[in-house]
């Protein structure tokens, strides 16, 4: 035990340590408005030049600040939650990996180098994914890593073009008009990071991973990959890429606000959660404001980890039960857990005064302001009102409504509460706190008295929605009841989000399997083997093995006779 708990102190401590050093690096950069670039030249190529390049500045500096100070915080609930883990050492380096990978992302600007990171998060997750190894990982490791390699193969393409050009910097593609294919190229792997639909299968399927890991991949590194490298390339993407991408956003966030209002698996719903809040980043970066959607990122990321930190530490006290059906009262029973839970929820939701509020809402606002049409209010407003929706039925299910309860006991831990504490304060206070710190996070929104209600009143309905649904048992089983046939329907196809695992993940990876299986029966063990492969190796070997055994054996006078001749022939010809 002393050896576990030294090995995920140590890493803790440095993390913690090392944001010491951020923080500084931070204050100077948001301050002075300065930046520092470092070019490492590696080689040279007529007038191609290879070289890695190092950029800081204050997104940059601060968005690594929030990811060490989550994976310190992960890192000390790990000691908590995985006590009990015989390889802990080996979980400590590969969560350390991870983070590694996330700032070689984050400092390089630089689509060829970047790639080091790109795939580090990619490699790693995978590990991190199929840690438990059995089947339910594994599948879920192979569709993410599968998905992803998606967007590496979209990467490595626009690397090889972008050659022509002279340069991989994203800053120097803004001087120059990329071809507009080019850049889609570049969007649709940056979606398939962070999950924009057609790419969302992947997203619930890695709740796999161990609770810890899912903290760090859902709210600051492997999910908002994607949406960092488009803030990097914002610049150089074109009208009608942002249209897509508006496009996109707004049926991600309705695929997500619906599937999570059907949804009982905690991991899985703050996952939706997270599939969501991707939905309004790239919602603000069609729009062309990036330092907005930094703004969300950094915010989203503290309380979404504080999220799953509360739910993983109910999971680890209820015995490893992840359906929220089988929790009641957990208000009396986890005082502690459950209040930064609501605050977390209430992040989320954008309630007033939250961190989740100064971001959210500056976003929708910005959105209201650029003359969105009645259609497109509908389809940011909805989703707002789901994630109202389905937060108050996570928190009411889980602390007010009457079930079967699953504690046996419970103790306490100063570890979670100290990693809960530090999220918890981040939760509450860092909007406020990055909104007078951050100039670019104050933006001049100018809308009419009832636009501007418009938002709150969204989240309102929404609360009040789940209140009068979730109150009302006739209402609850008319609506989640397996009595009418449509209603089940619609249940079924919302919790599996609209089929599109089975169309995005499923469906090919059926066909590519049962191809591979028939090329692996007709070839490899079939002509293939039995005509010029092993096989026929093999019995041609074995025959040969044979036939020398019985010469050597049954043959023996005869060569000995055959040797004798040949000596008489060679002395007589002396």
């Amino acid at each position: 035990m002393s050896l576990k708990f030294c090995v995920s102190l140590k890493a803790s401590m440095s993390l913690f340590l090392l944001n010491v050093f951020i923080v500084l690096m931070s204050g100077y950069f948001l301050y002075s408005c300065s930046e520092l670039i470092m070019d490492f030249e590696l080689t040279c190529f007529n007038s191609l030049v290879v070289s890695i390049l190092l950029y800081f500045d204050w997104a940059s500096v601060l968005f690594s600040f929030v990811v060490i100070l989550i994976s310190g915080c992960v890192m000390m609930f790990s000691f908590f939650y995985m006590a009990e883990e015989v390889f802990m050492a080996r979980f400590v380096w590969l969560v350390m990996l991870f983070v590694l990978s996330m700032n070689l992302l984050i400092f390089m600007p630089n689509l060829l180098t970047l790639m080091l990171g790109w795939d580090g998060l990619g490699i790693v997750s995978f590990l991190l994914v199929v840690y438990y190894q059995n089947k339910e990982s594994l599948g879920a490791g192979m569709i993410t890593v599968l998905m992803n390699r998606v967007g590496d193969v979209l990467f490595i393409i626009s690397i090889g073009l972008l050659s022509g050009e002279g340069s991989w910097n994203f800053s120097d593609m803004a001087e120059v008009s990329i071809p507009v294919f080019l850049v889609g190229l570049i969007v649709l792997g940056s979606m398939t990071k962070s999950a924009q639909i057609p790419f969302s299968a992947w997203l619930p399927a890695a709740m796999a991973a161990p609770t810890p890991v899912s903290a760090l991949v859902h709210s600051s590194t492997l999910v908002t990959a994607g949406v960092y490298v488009l803030i990097r390339f914002s610049s150089s993407i074109s009208e009608g890429w942002c249209f897509f991408l508006l496009c996109v956003s707004c049926m991600t966030l309705l695929l997500a606000g619906l599937s999570a209002s059907f949804e009982y698996d905690l991991k899985k719903v703050i996952a939706l959660s997270t599939l969501s809040q991707l939905g309004v980043m790239m919602l603000i970066l069609s729009m062309q404001c990036s330092s907005i959607c930094v703004f969300h990122l950094t915010t989203h990321a503290l309380f979404k980890a504080l999220m799953f930190l509360c739910a993983g530490a109910v999971i680890h006290f209820s015995g490893g039960i992840q359906d929220s059906r089988f929790f009641s009262g957990l208000w009396f029973k986890l005082p502690v857990v459950n209040s930064w839970l609501a605050v977390s929820c209430l992040s989320l939701m954008g309630v007033p005064f939250m961190a989740g509020f100064y971001s959210k809402d500056l976003v929708l606002e910005k959105c209201m302001m650029s003359g969105f049409s009645v259609f497109g209010l509908g389809m940011i407003l909805v989703p707002t009102m789901l994630t109202a929706f389905y937060a108050c039925r996570f928190l009411w299910s889980m602390m007010v409504e009457e079930g079967s309860s699953c504690f046996s006991s419970f103790y306490s831990s100063w570890s979670l509460n100290m990693s809960m504490s530090i999220l918890g304060l981040g939760a509450i206070f860092s909007g406020w706190g990055m909104e007078m710190l951050v100039g670019k996070f104050s933006e001049f929104i100018f809308l009419s008295s009832s636009l501007k209600m418009t938002t709150l009143s969204s989240v309102l309905l929404g609360v009040a929605l789940s209140i009068l649904v979730f109150s009302s048992s006739s209402l609850e089983m008319r609506f989640y009841g397996v009595k009418d046939s449509v209603l089940m329907f619609l249940e079924v196809m919302m919790s599996k989000m609209w089929f599109l695992p089975y169309i995005s993940g499923y469906i090919p990876a059926k066909v590519g399997l049962s191809g591979c299986s028939h090329s692996l029966l007709s070839l490899d063990l079939g002509w293939v083997e039995s005509f010029g492969g092993g096989k026929m190796v093999g019995q041609v070997s074995s025959t040969m093995i044979g036939l020398n055994y019985f010469l050597q054996s049954r043959f023996m006078g005869f060569y000995c006779l055959c040797g004798i001749l040949v000596m008489f022939l060679f002395f007589m010809v002396l």
